[in-house]
């Protein structure tokens, strides 16, 4: 079996023909399984920068949407934190309104000397293994009353404290940034943590001592409350960035989509084509590849 000698340029260039089309069928047939250009950004041509960007985008978005994430957990956390303690300010206020009234200061001062086992308790709230109202020192618990003795209303006293006066800072972007922490030592904290020892310890506790420390204690709430507004404020603007950074990456997810996305029927019919003129190819070749010798002779 031969081919004629004036056949083989035509043989060649069908073959060639043969093999382009082939490898078009695979490509169009590839896109038509994943729906995609191409599996790789080389096959993208010049949309590829365009479908880089936007993925980049999408990675930056993502990884300040998780940190804002994390930050509202935590205000949150700190905003019940603060609505606990100025309840137990509220209660103790009562407490001492009583004391004034005829209760005994030994009822007052176990109240006094649980309330700061409480609020102590809940300056060490912890979230994923992190203190929260520790500063920097997020591994060490802030406060320790071990050997915290309050003598005097009127002198501040954080020696309870272990932590620093950095603030937690969440980044949302390379202008903007929401400080959110508080430590421990905080004004209204430490006035709160000042009154409940002084009152667990003092003794006697005179009457004027529980009009000094009534004072005090409504600046203390006062503060507390304010700190916790506050956070609620910061909460809700955390929840608004992160709603529009979920849209953020939802609307450019699909944009980088598109992007390297093909119209599945589209190339359904141009996969058809392509078969139909491979077999056309094929048909072509065997025709020409069957031609003998002998019939070129003729």
């Amino acid at each position: 079996m031969g081919m004629r000698v004036s056949t083989f340029a035509q043989t060649s260039n069908v073959l060639q023909n043969a093999m382009t089309t082939q490898a078009r069928l695979a490509e169009k047939q590839m896109q038509q399984s994943t729906g995609r250009v191409s599996t790789d950004y080389a096959g993208l041509g010049s949309t590829a920068g365009k479908v880089v960007n936007l993925e980049v985008s999408v990675s930056r978005a993502e990884a300040t949407l998780s940190a804002a994430e994390q930050a509202q957990t935590r205000i949150e956390v700190i905003y019940d934190a603060l609505g606990s303690m100025s309840d137990n300010l509220t209660k103790l206020r009562s407490d001492l309104s009583s004391a004034s009234t005829g209760v005994s200061t030994e009822t007052l001062q176990t109240t006094a000397e649980a309330m700061l086992e409480d609020m102590s308790s809940l300056l060490n709230t912890q979230l994923n293994g992190r203190y929260l109202f520790a500063g920097s020192a997020t591994e060490t618990a802030p406060v320790d009353i071990s050997g915290y003795s309050v003598t005097s209303l009127s002198v501040v006293d954080s020696s309870y404290y272990n932590g620093d006066d950095y603030t937690q800072t969440v980044h949302l972007g390379q202008d903007r940034s929401i400080d959110y922490g508080i430590t421990a030592d905080a004004s209204g904290l430490e006035k709160s943590m000042r009154v409940l020892s002084y009152i667990a310890n003092a003794s006697p506790l005179e009457s004027e001592d529980l009009e000094e420390a009534n004072t005090l204690l409504i600046e203390a709430q006062d503060q507390i409350i304010a700190m916790q507004s506050t956070a609620g404020t910061k909460s809700s603007v955390l929840d608004s960035y992160i709603e529009n950074q979920k849209d953020y990456i939802a609307s450019t997810k699909e944009m980088a989509t598109t992007l390297a996305s093909v119209d599945i029927a589209a190339v359904a019919v141009e996969a058809t084509n392509y078969e139909t003129q491979l077999e056309a190819s094929y048909a072509a070749l065997g025709k020409l590849t069957s031609l003998s010798v002998l019939e070129y002779l003729r």
